[in-house]
């Protein structure tokens, strides 16, 4: 470069570049700084460094030539933090801008820099005078995708009463039942995601979809491993249940026909299916649920006693005096006459209960058919049925044992705030065991992979449990007072109520309406 080259002359001002930068020479006064600014703005490659120096050129003059500039680079590349962009700023005149030179220096400057991927063209071809523009840019990664689980859904127990004119229906769906080789669950596996890059070619890597696994019982459910799926099979014909998590398919026994003399008693660890009835006499023992399904129900068999599940009786029982039924969760029939029953949890009787003894948290007739007619039926929580005993006045006793309403608020407080922590519990483990999983530690440590499985699952068994008893306990709340008895449409004389100890005794029809206990008394609303 020579030593002194002019940029610009006038009357008033020669600007100059030198080896070391820009020099400004005024000749005389009259330039204002607005007009120094626009001839500034044809120049975008002088970098002012020294206002002052203008100043007195301009309000001074004349002035003899002084540096108040350096030169900006031509091509100025600028890359953002994380590499994923870069910008150009191209500082030449608007001659150059147009020519194909200056598209020759961008590219070779980056090339220098060493940016290589994601090259804008369009911008390249497009450049703007003193503009910073992006002409570069990397790729994102795109992370993988978790994987999904999706198992069978157990069906509610939830009966359906129809009453169609001609016939009264109580069906129910209490056994999930499965055949081999019937699907039960999959697992869309997780995917590793997709590199991103710089806009220096370097890879980014992303993040794996967490992988949670699936649960099953090895022994009666099979894994078939496909492209990015694992899908479950019911390895022989039984009962779905959940334990946690884990799916699985349990004893079932089946009898085709009745419990009677070609069978015994049945003694059974599992669920049971009767297609026919239980003949008089005879016992049946499960620790699971129960389904007899005969249409016309079941005599005046023995017992029949479900130690860990609920039964479903679709044709009713006519006890003669001879039926005991127990269970430990719910139980739902059609009819019971003359029958005695101890239930944990609710007896759900469809049309009619005569002369039958029976001791449960709630006993609920829903159809507007129901009846209660005779024997003693004591419930901790509540009755509700559409008429309670007859015209004829025979004795119906119904009592209620009550409950401490706030007692009850505080085991509901306390059963939430445990719930909360297992979740918390189990949402540590799960995340362990999906680190095992996407380190692969699961092959290296089986034993320990194997024992957070155990810990899991057993914290989503108590859980659930917990989950229930909070379900029953909300519900429980709701009904008024601290023990209720509901007549959906009448109750004759001689029907004896108690609740919470405090009786009553009804001697002239009842329309209607509920009694509660609330503050030592007996309310009607």
């Amino acid at each position: 470069m020579s030593a002194n080259i002019t940029i610009y002359s006038s009357p008033y001002i020669i600007i100059t570049q030198r080896d070391d930068g820009y020099y400004i020479q005024s000749l005389k006064k009259g330039l204002s700084i607005d007009e120094f600014q626009k001839i500034l703005n044809s120049h975008p490659e002088i970098k002012v460094t020294n206002f002052a120096v203008i100043k007195n050129a301009l309000v001074l003059a004349p002035q003899d030539p002084k540096k108040f500039a350096s030169a900006k680079e031509r091509v100025s590349i600028e890359v953002s933090g994380d590499e994923l962009r870069a910008y150009v700023t191209v500082n030449v005149g608007q001659q150059e801008i147009l020519g194909t030179e200056i598209i020759k220096e961008v590219v070779l400057e980056l090339n220098r820099r060493g940016i290589v991927y994601g090259i804008k063209k369009d911008v390249l071809l497009n450049l703007i005078v003193g503009k910073t523009v992006l002409i570069a840019e990397g790729e994102l990664p795109h992370n993988g995708k978790d994987s999904q689980n999706r198992l069978y859904q157990i069906k509610e127990a939830k009966p359906e009463i129809k009453e169609d004119g001609t016939a009264d229906h109580y069906d129910l769906n209490l056994i999930n039942m499965v055949q081999e080789g019937e699907w039960l669950g999959e697992k869309i596996h997780s995917t590793s995601g997709k590199e991103g890059k710089t806009v220096f070619g370097n890879p980014i890597k992303p993040m794996p979809g967490k992988d949670y696994p699936i649960f099953f019982d090895r022994k009666t459910v099979s894994a078939l491993e496909e492209e990015g799926k694992t899908t479950l099979y019911a390895m022989r014909k039984g009962a779905v249940y959940f334990a946690g998590d884990s799916i699985g398919v349990s004893n079932h026994l089946e009898i085709g026909d009745n419990v009677g003399v070609k069978t015994g008693n049945v003694d059974f660890d599992g669920y049971l299916t009767v297609k026919g009835t239980i003949e008089d006499n005879y016992t049946v023992t499960t620790t699971k649920d129960i389904e007899v399904l005969g249409e016309y129900g079941v005599g005046s068999c023995k017992e029949i006693n479900s130690s860990e599940g609920s039964i479903y009786i679709r044709g009713g029982i006519a006890g003669k005096g001879k039926t005991v039924i127990k269970c430990k969760k719910n139980l739902y029939l059609k009819f019971v006459a003359d029958a005695e029953i101890i239930c944990d949890g609710s007896v759900h009787v469809g049309f009619y209960c005569l002369n039958s003894n029976i001791i449960a948290k709630e006993v609920i007739l829903e159809s507007l058919k129901g009846q209660i007619i005779g024997g003693n039926i004591t419930a901790d929580i509540r009755v509700l049925a559409a008429t309670y005993g007859t015209p004829s006045e025979k004795r119906t006793n119904i009592c209620v044992k009550g409950f401490d309403r706030i007692a009850l608020k505080d085991l509901l407080d306390n059963l939430t705030q445990e719930i909360e922590q297992l979740k918390t519990s189990m949402n540590q483990y799960k995340q362990q065991i999906s680190i095992f999983n996407l380190s692969d530690a699961g092959k290296s440590r089986k034993n320990e992979f194997e024992k957070l499985n155990e810990i899991y699952n057993n914290i989503r068994a108590e859980l659930q449990a917990k989950e229930e008893a909070r379900k029953n306990i909300t519900g429980y709340l709701k009904v008024k007072g601290e023990g209720e008895i509901t007549i959906l449409k009448k109750a004759f004389p001689n029907t004896f109520f108690e609740i919470k100890r405090i009786q009553k005794e009804i001697q002239k029809p009842v329309l209607r309406t509920s009694f509660y206990y609330s503050e030592g008394t007996i309310k009607e609303l």
